[in-house]
Parts: C-alpha cells; sequence; structure tokens
C-alpha cells in the first residue's frame, strides 16, 4: 500500500498563501487573488490533495514549474500514470500532447505510438510535435502533461518543497521518493569490459540537490562512499578538451554491492521497468552475486571456512569471503574448539537469495 501525505488546502492558503482568497463551500473551495476594485477569475478546488512520496520524487526530478504553468515531461507510462493521478484531483483541464522524434524511424512509428499512448492514458491525443531533425531514443515517444493557472502553480509548489523536507525525516516517505528520483533521474552504469554493475547515479546539477538526496539516501539505509560527481559548464568542457561540448551535470554516486542489495530489496526501480531490468542484468554479472548464489551448495549444511575455500577456489582477497559474509549476517558461526569454527547460512541469506532468484527469473522470461 503506499504511503500518501494529505493536505488541508483551506489550511495552506489561509497560513501560507495569504495573497489568495479562499471561500469554504460544501464540497470544494472557491478560490481568487485580493486584489481590490478588479474582478478576479474564481477557481474551484478541493478542499484536500493527497500526494504520494512517488509523485514527489518524479516531480522534483522531471518536472517544471513556472510561475503560472506546470509541465511534466516523461516516456515510461507508470511515472505518467503516478504524476496524472495526482493532478486529477484538482479537477482542472489537463493538456497532454505527445512529442517524437520521427528522423531514420519507419513511417508507420508515429501512429503506433499515438495508438500506444492512447490505449494506455486512455484519452484522444489532439496534439502531436513531430521532431523531423533528431533520432528517437524512446519506444513511444514523449508524453507531456501541462496545466496552467497561478494558483494551481503556486499549491503544488508548496506541496513539493514542504515534501521534500518529510523525505529526509521519514524512512517510509524516503523510499517512496527514491523512486520516484530514481525513475526521473537515475542511471544505471556497468563496466563495457565485464558487463558487471558498479554504480548507480541520480543526476543533479546543484550541490543543495545533491546534499538532500543523499540525507534521503541514508534515511533510507543507503550509504555514499563516494564524492559527488560535479557539474561540469560547456565552458569548462571546452577549456578541458572535450569531444562533446555540452557539459556534464552533476550527480550523487551510489557505490558497493551491499547498497546494490538495498536498491534491490527496497524496489527502488520499480517504476521504470528498462532501468530494473538494465540493473538486474548487470548486477547478477557482479563476482560477489554470483559467489553469493553459489553459497546455496551448503544449504542446511554447517562447513568450515577451507571447505568453502576449496570448493569455490577462493584466493588472494576472496580468501575472507565467509568472514565477509558472517560480518554481514548472512552467515552463523559455531565454535568447535578454541579459534576454530563451523558456519551455516541463516535466514537472512536465504530470503535474499530468493529475491535474487526471482528477479532473475523475471528477467529471462522477458
Amino acid at each position: 500500500m503506499k504511503t500518501l501525505q494529505t493536505y488541508n488546502l483551506e489550511h495552506i492558503l489561509s497560513k501560507n498563501l495569504k495573497k489568495y482568497n479562499c471561500r469554504i463551500k460544501k464540497n470544494f473551495l472557491e478560490v481568487n487573488k485580493i486584489q481590490k476594485n478588479k474582478k478576479l477569475k474564481i477557481i474551484k478546488i478541493p478542499k484536500k490533495i493527497s500526494i504520494s512520496p512517488e509523485a514527489v520524487g518524479l516531480i522534483v526530478g522531471e518536472g517544471y514549474l513556472g510561475g503560472r504553468s506546470f509541465i511534466f515531461a516523461n516516456s515510461n507510462e507508470n511515472a505518467i500514470k503516478i504524476v496524472l493521478k495526482f493532478l486529477k484531483q484538482f479537477k482542472i483541464p489537463i493538456r497532454i500532447y505527445l512529442e517524437i522524434s520521427t528522423k531514420n524511424t519507419h513511417k508507420t512509428f508515429l501512429k503506433n505510438c499515438k495508438k500506444y499512448w492512447e490505449d494506455t492514458l486512455h484519452i484522444n491525443l489532439t496534439r502531436i510535435r513531430e521532431r523531423k531533425e533528431f533520432n528517437n531514443i524512446t519506444k513511444h515517444g514523449t508524453i507531456h502533461i501541462c496545466i496552467n493557472g497561478k494558483i494551481i502553480c503556486e499549491l503544488i509548489n508548496f506541496l513539493i518543497k514542504d515534501s521534500k523536507q518529510k523525505m529526509e525525516k521519514n524512512k517510509k516517505l524516503a523510499i517512496g521518493y527514491l523512486k520516484g528520483i530514481l525513475a526521473a533521474e537515475g542511471n544505471i552504469n556497468a563496466k563495457s569490459s565485464t558487463k558487471c554493475l558498479y554504480m548507480v547515479r541520480i543526476s543533479a546539477s546543484k550541490k543543495e540537490e545533491r546534499e538532500h538526496y543523499k540525507r534521503c539516501l541514508q534515511k533510507g539505509g543507503i550509504d555514499i562512499y563516494c564524492k559527488d560527481m560535479p557539474t561540469v559548464s560547456k565552458e569548462e568542457a571546452r577549456k578541458k578538451g572535450w569531444k562533446t561540448t555540452k557539459g556534464r551535470a552533476g550527480c550523487v554516486i551510489i557505490s558497493k554491492w551491499e547498497n546494490f542489495v538495498k536498491i534491490l530489496e527496497l524496489n527502488l526501480l520499480e517504476i521504470n521497468e528498462e532501468k530494473r531490468e538494465k540493473f538486474i542484468k548487470h548486477f547478477i554479472n557482479n563476482k560477489f552475486t554470483r559467489q553469493f548464489l553459489s553459497f546455496k551448495f551448503f544449504l542446511d549444511k554447517k562447513f568450515t571456512m577451507k571447505e568453502a575455500q576449496k570448493l569455490f577456489n577462493f584466493k588472494g582477497r576472496k580468501v575472507d569471503r565467509v568472514l565477509t559474509l558472517w560480518k554481514a549476517e548472512y552467515l552463523k558461526r559455531y565454535e568447535t574448539k578454541p579459534n576454530r569454527f563451523k558456519y551455516k547460512l541463516t535466514k537472512k541469506y536465504l530470503k535474499l537469495y530468493k529475491k535474487i532468484n526471482s528477479e532473475i527469473n523475471l528477467f529471462k522470461n522477458k
């Protein structure tokens, strides 16, 4: 069940957005700007609004809030549905259009994309922005969700700012929020030589945004070990002699196997299926993941460190792999003689083993 935050809009308008006049009706609020000697349009809004932490993360990552307009653009149907569900509560007109790059695509591509989104969102797309100068990098193009109105935009802005503070203090909210952030701004990186996962990045050009993300990650149980990747401007890129002169947005770097396990266990990539599949594909290529799964040989058996070293041919730094698993509570140990131990797999090991295998099976069946 999703964790929702519910806001009393009459309270927000009277305490935080005082430039608006608010009248309480039976099932809604009538709101207009306070301005003498002028007749201003009155809009009707609900008394309360609920927003999920996933929606907050998606809007923070991919949303644009201007003075009088809000735009959310994404090519993922789950993300689109989450944000639409939030916006529909305001009961105001929502404009939806499709932007699609058609360079080097089949002539039926645009028609198929239009049908896909109309069937998925149960709408009629009346506007399609065709970009003939660009190659397509999405499966079905990008959906843009737009609403207009200063009052609504200021309310959304307040909800997002207030929610971001709460995400840093509550673990459940932080986990849902990170799902939205990773769907919007997350990148999965694997080494080209080994196809192994080595980091998950969260793009953020501003340092204060990166610090905010790190506080939310820590609240969710993910520790950051690497320094942030800094933002590089176009001018700096030219001075460095980069092949591309576009520069680079900064990012928070999530590294280490135990953090990848947390991402897996918390289902932090569940909104964006493509990113989740890429993560699983490269996570199971990691040597430590393969070795972890191989320990199932000892299920319901007690074993010594030498037996494990011999079976798996552990050498060099891998010799102490048993101790690493024991410290992480995937193994229990029993003293048989002074300074002699036997080990046994724990329920924690079996739980993670089943989780990884279920993800592998889902991935293979795609």
